[in-house]
């Protein structure tokens, strides 16, 4: 039987980041927190061959998506580095993928606690779907369950676990990498220790692949976003179908979750301040 894997990397939530400074190029340690970061994906990777994975491609999904090096990955996996058309977290998955990992994620913009915690950038307070708030976990399951494609696991700080237990459907494995304990605080677990269980949490997620339930959402549904930054969004109101529903909120009614994600993509671009 093959096994094909997808895994979208974040950063935020990888073992030992804590800070911007580790997670934004040009920043004092950042190239400290990529190496971090190929590290947590390659255990992932590890875990997955361990289990039978015959396909393996991992999709940077961290701030130019250009984090990992491809020198650096498991010479097993494929990499997709940089952002493509719809711009989405798990851009490439399709059918023909068995599982999603969900590598280095955080929690929803908000989250108290929640180390890093944000949903795609600092301006955007809230996103949510028919009323409910969700974050970019969700977001990405969503995307990968428009193609009938499971999250099997996903690794990130014990806040973000809270929300994939509430909004992702059951038996999703989970890592926990650090406990959050302020936006740029937390306890770190053992690096060696989060990446053993990394390649045995990926093993154990796809020897019960077969019992997951990909996320679908219900369409059409009404997505909403909040803006932190409410003076500069006039040109948000001139996206077809949005409706501007207060002085830093906007709505619109897609029909599927590509055009959800088309919706976000472009009223957040439109939406962001000026330089």
């Amino acid at each position: 039987m093959t096994v094909n894997v997808f895994i979208s990397a974040d950063m935020e939530g990888v073992c030992g980041i804590r800070h911007w400074e580790q997670a934004e190029p040009k920043l004092m340690d950042y190239e400290l927190g990529r190496e971090w970061m190929a590290l947590d994906v390659n255990a992932a990777v590890e875990g997955a061959l361990r289990a039978g994975a015959t396909r393996i491609v991992v999709k940077d999904a961290h701030n130019e998506a250009n984090n990992i090096r491809p020198d650096k990955l498991h010479p097993a996996a494929e990499l997709i580095s940089g952002w493509g058309p719809l711009s989405s977290m798990v851009e490439g998955v399709d059918e023909s993928f068995d599982a999603v990992f969900l590598v280095g994620y955080h929690a929803r913009a908000c989250t108290d606690r929640g180390t890093l915690a944000h949903t795609w950038s600092s301006n955007v307070l809230e996103l949510s779907l028919d009323g409910r708030p969700i974050g970019e976990a969700f977001w990405s399951a969503a995307f990968a369950g428009h193609f009938g494609v499971p999250v099997a696991m996903v690794t990130g700080d014990d806040l973000l676990k809270a929300q994939v237990e509430e909004e992702l459907p059951p038996g999703v494995h989970y890592v926990i990498t650090k406990t959050g304990m302020g936006h740029k605080c937390a306890r770190l677990r053992p690096p060696a220790d989060v990446r053993e269980e990394i390649r045995d949490t990926a093993a154990a997620a796809l020897d019960g692949v077969e019992g997951l339930t990909p996320l679908r959402t219900e369409w059409p549904a009404t997505l909403s976003i909040r803006f932190r930054h409410w003076e500069h969004l006039s040109a948000v109101e001139a996206i077809p179908g949005v409706r501007r529903t207060g002085i830093d909120s906007f709505a619109c009614t897609p029909s599927d979750m590509v055009e959800a994600q088309r919706y976000f993509i472009t009223m957040h671009r439109l939406g962001r301040p000026p330089q």
